[in-house]
């Protein structure tokens, strides 16, 4: 598929913020059939599924509501109690022939064109299908229309898994096949826009389906499935500075942030932690309410900031002008002279996070981490280009991203949920 770019848009100096909801589920989705642009109506839980929804977003003031105009998205829209604007460029990709057939019957049909489509090649489904890259074309130029349109505010767009995956892995510029798992059914994804760049804030937020213990999110039962956290709030994460490798312990809301999220974070078989305190103080609160034992790993630190460290943005551009300018403009240099690079956090926390995946086959683990570790790592999973690394936003504290490790390699199912804090 060939890279597609954002048109450039004014500045503004408040951003847009889009949520983006994938339908409640249908009979298509529960008869495991590929729908398109067919229709087919919401299902029980698919309705139970939407009321869900409705309670989580129904008290937004939405500038804005925009569906597909299929029948299994406006009927998901309706739920947020606002008027919806229907627009066919939000629709599903047109699957030709394959429409209504399940993936066994599409296999058998057509395997050498199936298997290229789950490559990430830019190919058609025979009837007329259409290719991946023109379903990307047209969400792409219908949210270049909404924010040109909305020039500031929340808006929000109900659509279909395929048609926002492709464009969620657009954004990102994520490798092919995107590593991104496809969104839930009435799950939400999260994007703002700031005058300069999109960022993705959340996705795969299914948290008002209120799991208190999450479903197998691996394709098999043999996959090491893996909870991201970061750690709860300090005085330098409220004042704006950067902490790097230098200590320090949660603040009074950090402990506070640390108490919700061991009641409402999924069960885990094991749990590790950077040996940064602020790390280690937040998942020793996970351990006591699991009973766990915490594994101290030095290598799941955030990034080291050399000289910079302790400093906030500003005070660093006034007293490193030419490095913070380097580094804004994207050069991966040694933060503060002598501190570490993206590249090198990244193949630490690979190094890191691989060897802990390998000891803990099948099982679910709990990773207790940093921001900007968090994010190197989330980054290079992704394939995520350095220079666009801004577009996936970092966790919030005690926020945290799903993972599975499937054969295929790890699978980024969801990014920064923190139910525990709304």
């Amino acid at each position: 598929m060939p890279s597609l770019r954002f048109r450039s848009i004014g500045v503004r100096t408040l951003p847009v913020e889009i949520t983006f909801i994938r339908h409640a589920q249908t009979t298509g989705n529960a008869g495991g059939r590929w729908q398109g642009h067919s229709n087919s109506a919401l299902t029980e839980l698919g309705e139970d599924q939407a009321a869900r929804l409705g309670v989580r977003l129904g008290h937004i003031d939405f500038d804005l509501v925009v569906s597909s105009d299929l029948d299994r998205t406006m009927a998901t829209a309706a739920v947020l109690g606002q008027p919806v604007e229907p627009d066919p460029r939000w629709r599903e990709p047109f699957f030709g022939s394959w429409e209504d057939l399940t993936t066994g019957e599409i296999m058998a049909q057509d395997p050498e064109l199936v298997a290229a489509l789950f490559r990430g090649e830019d190919v058609a489904a025979p009837g007329g299908g259409e290719r991946m890259s023109a379903v990307v074309e047209r969400s792409k130029q219908a949210l270049d229309d909404l924010v040109s349109r909305i020039g500031q505010g929340r808006v929000a767009v109900v659509s279909h898994g395929m048609a926002l995956l492709l464009l969620m892995a657009s954004i990102l510029e994520t490798k092919r096949p995107s590593p991104l798992r496809l969104l839930g059914n009435s799950s939400t994804a999260t994007i703002t826009f700031d005058g300069d760049d999109f960022s993705v804030e959340a996705y795969n937020d299914d948290t008002h389906l209120g799991h208190t213990a999450l479903p197998h999110f691996g394709s098999s039962p043999e996959d090491t499935e893996m909870l991201l956290i970061r750690h709860g709030k300090t005085v330098a994460n409220s004042e704006g500075r950067w902490q790097g490798h230098t200590d320090g312990v949660l603040n009074a809301e950090g402990r506070r942030q640390a108490e919700l999220l061991s009641k409402s974070v999924p069960p885990l078989d094991v749990l590790y932690s950077s040996s940064l305190s602020r790390a280690a103080q937040t998942a020793a609160v996970i351990a006591e309410s699991q009973s766990l034992q915490v594994h101290v790993d030095p290598r799941l630190k955030e990034i080291g900031f050399g000289a910079w460290e302790g400093m906030s943005p500003q005070q660093i551009a006034l007293t490193f002008p030419d490095e913070y300018q380097m580094f804004r403009s994207g050069t991966d240099l040694p933060r503060g002279g002598d501190g570490e690079t993206f590249a090198g956090v990244r193949q630490r926390m690979e190094d890191a996070i691989g060897s802990i995946v390998a000891s803990n086959p099948g099982r679910t683990v709990g990773v207790v981490s940093h921001g900007g570790a968090t994010r190197a790592y989330v980054t290079d999973v992704l394939g995520m280009p350095y220079e666009h690394r801004r577009r996936l936003s970092g966790l919030g504290n005690t926020c945290y991203a799903r993972l599975a490790f499937t054969s295929r390699g790890p699978t980024v199912v969801s990014w920064n949920l923190g139910p525990h804090l709304t």
